[in-house]
């Protein structure tokens, strides 16, 4: 057992699985480890203003085809998408409705998915953005690479853990199990949190994420209603039996009189322990005290409970938990639709099963973009999707398979060029020029380059970027305006 800990310490991976998360303790890696504090190296000054990132994956792969639909005005059409499409082609009475006709592209109109009604509200507002095609990538890749084998590709594509964990980390050729918004906090923490500040700038509320592990930041994670639990059942539930047993084995060497390190141990457990529980009794204070909030989070919908207990960290984030910048972590899962992706024809606004689960994220989302208006903090928060990856254009018969490059959804103030499609739309023909087969087409924007401007938007400097996505430069210059997306002001 004693060896067994020295490992798991030697190789960071105590903080990697998140036993501080799961206590809800910002400062244990300081404490356990020696490493060097990325914001300190820079000499930051504290930040003068607020800002929050969400992100919210849809575990199990969303189907980028009906998200965002060709309609009119361009090279492809309805007509495209239906003869590719085949079965699963959503009808054209239920896509004009839900017309959108971004700034930039051309005249060309889309359609989104009929559950997505308040986003797309929003985006015709100038309060929302699609980005068209995003994926994982090792490095520009086309169709003529990939098939004589000449180009780089991420580890088992098209496999849901592996994809879901190279979109969180942003590292396709790494497995060190830090997330891209665990380093951003890295770069950022001595700036964005009061020095006093025991929780961590960086909060799930779906469970242990590996998008929000830093080397020296390790994420807070709290319930779904903001509640923060460490019970033998609830470690079992959320898949975090490893990190208790490496609480466990910390507490036993403590109390072990043979272990070398064992004062050391002690000195920790009691640090943790104690911090848990006056963590703990602040954050249940703080969500049972009145909030300026009165939007009614949707009924039996999961993940508007979750960003409802978002905007009430984000609410107190400056005054009772010192934050200037917050990284957030929500999700909803059920997006693997092989089968039965779109229901009857006569279902109603030919939803079935992925309009059902958009239909969630769109009040989630809309509820979410409420009470950020009652809190004033629209140009202050940024909220974007991720997903394991795209879909098959191509059916399967009655649902889609696991694809690659997929649509994603931005949400924001001022901070955020709406109305707009950024990235290429890719050409949708079945064994066209992106498809490597079955309409599974190659990103057109890594995922390195997307989350390159919710980065800087954050205040990582240009000259930092690479240690936050180590591979951005093959995607962009980070000193060239124009090669970025421009997503953010």
């Amino acid at each position: 057992m004693n060896d067994n800990l020295d490992q798991l310490i030697s190789r960071r991976s105590l903080l990697r699985r998140g036993s501080c998360a799961a206590l809800g303790l910002a400062g244990l890696g300081s404490q356990l480890l020696t490493t060097r504090s990325l914001a300190a190296a820079l000499d930051q000054e504290s930040f003068d203003d607020y800002r929050a990132l969400v992100c919210v994956f849809l575990f199990g792969g969303n189907d980028n085809g009906n998200t965002l639909i060709p309609l009119s005005g361009g090279d492809q059409s309805y007509r495209d998408y239906a003869k590719a499409r085949g079965n699963l082609a959503i009808p054209s009475r239920y896509l004009k409705p839900m017309a959108i006709k971004p700034d930039n592209a051309g005249g060309q109109t889309f359609a989104l998915h009929p559950a997505l009604k308040g986003f797309q509200q929003r985006f015709k507002e100038g309060n929302a953005a699609v980005v068209a095609n995003v994926g994982t990538l090792l490095q520009p890749t086309t169709l003529r690479d990939y098939r004589r084998g000449a180009a780089h590709v991420p580890q088992e594509l098209f496999a849901h853990e592996r994809q879901a964990e190279q979109w969180q980390l942003s590292r396709p050729d790494a497995r060190d199990g830090l997330g891209w918004g665990g380093r951003l906090a890295d770069m950022l923490q001595a700036a964005a949190t009061n020095q006093k500040s025991s929780v961590s700038m960086n909060i799930s509320v779906a469970g242990v994420s590996q998008f929000l592990s830093g080397q020296t930041v390790n994420p807070y994670v709290l319930g779904p209603d903001g509640t923060a639990s460490f019970s033998e059942d609830e470690m079992s539930r959320r898949g975090k039996a490893q990190l208790r047993r490496a609480y466990m084995d910390m507490l036993a060497a403590s109390e072990d009189p043979g272990h070398a390190n064992r004062h050391a141990m002690q000195d920790v457990v009691r640090d943790v322990t104690e911090r848990a529980i006056v963590n703990g009794e602040m954050i249940e204070g703080m969500m049972n005290s009145r909030s300026r909030i009165k939007a009614k989070v949707p009924e039996e919908n999961p993940l508007a409970t979750q960003l409802h207990t978002v905007a009430r960290l984000i609410e107190n984030a400056e005054s009772k938990l010192g934050h200037r910048r917050q990284v957030f972590f929500v999700s909803i899962g059920g997006f693997d639709h092989h089968d039965g992706l779109v229901g009857d024809e006569d279902y109603t606004e030919y939803m079935g099963p992925h309009g059902e689960l958009l239909t969630q994220v769109d009040q989630a989302l809309t509820h979410f973009w409420e009470a950020l208006g009652q809190l004033g903090k629209r140009d202050e928060v940024t909220t974007f999707t991720a997903s394991d990856f795209g879909r098959t254009f191509a059916s399967n018969g009655s649902g889609s398979d696991h694809g690659w490059g997929g649509h994603h959804l931005v949400m924001g103030g001022k901070q955020l060029q709406g109305n707009r499609l950024y990235g290429t739309f890719p050409n949708i023909r079945i064994n066209g020029p992106d498809d490597v087969g079955d309409g599974r087409f190659i990103p057109t924007t890594s995922v390195d380059a997307y989350g390159f401007e919710f980065a800087r938007w954050m205040g990582v400097p240009l000259s930092e970027m690479s240690t936050v996505f180590p591979n951005v430069g093959r995607f962009l210059d980070v000193g060239n305006p124009s090669s970025h997306l421009g997503l953010l002001a």
